[in-house]
């Protein structure tokens, strides 16, 4: 990121900002790379989930639905692979064998009925499933209709973002939540050098100035407040 953190000016915002998102992706790689955290699931499952994922896309329903089903099994032997591992992780350090059993049982406990808005108890897993998009799209949907703001032509300049407000608005977000699609988590966000916070306060300052967002912006679901 050393490249992208001086003060080189793109015409193109959106070109700008990608480059940055690319700069981000880049970083986290190495980051994960680094890591020597266990996975749950083996590369060979997590490659046939993207194949899966690929094949939805696409728009092959009969071998997404073969690939859905070889990405159950994998799925159900590396999670018994899991299991194995953690129990006999547990008994050679001394720990409750019993309690990491019930540990697996509460993480495997399915939910059999849900109660809709209009009061009605429903077992059906696709209507779960309709009732939980649902309820979550709304969740996070903003209904707030912002009018367009009108700068008054007196010579007011705009305050420039400081890094100490893009500092806090990162540490704000929650952990452990899901990334949108440039696949940037909040633990990313928040290990980023002094120079990168410093590089997107100068972006967002310009966007300020120039009265211009970047499309992935627009896109995103995200509520823009002026400053």
């Amino acid at each position: 990121l050393a490249g992208f953190c001086e003060d080189t000016v793109v015409d193109n915002i959106d070109e700008e900002y990608e480059r940055l998102i690319q700069h981000f992706r880049d970083s986290a790689k190495k980051a994960e790379g680094l890591r020597t955290t266990k996975r749950r699931l083996s590369h060979e499952t997590l490659k046939l989930i993207r194949q899966c994922g690929a094949a939805r896309a696409a728009g092959n329903y009969q071998l997404t639905s073969e690939l859905a089903r070889r990405c159950r099994e994998a799925t159900k032997e590396d999670l018994k692979e899991r299991r194995i591992a953690v129990l006999a992780e547990a008994a050679e350090a001394g720990r409750s064998i019993c309690i990491t059993r019930r540990v697996f049982a509460n993480r495997k406990t399915k939910m059999t009925a849900l109660r809709c808005p209009d009061g009605t108890i429903t077992s059906s897993r696709r209507v779960m499933e309709k009732v939980i998009y649902d309820s979550y799209s709304d969740l996070f949907d903003s209904h707030i209709h912002l009018p367009p703001y009108h700068f008054n032509e007196d010579g007011y300049v705009i305050p420039s973002v400081l890094p100490s407000e893009v500092r806090h608005a990162i540490e704000s977000v929650k952990n452990r939540t899901a990334s949108g699609p440039d696949r940037i988590r909040p633990e990313h966000l928040k290990s980023l050098p002094t120079a990168i916070v410093n590089t997107l306060s100068r972006l967002f300052t310009r966007y300020q100035s120039e009265c211009k967002v970047p499309n992935q912006l627009k896109t995103s679901r995200t509520l823009l407040l002026y400053k």
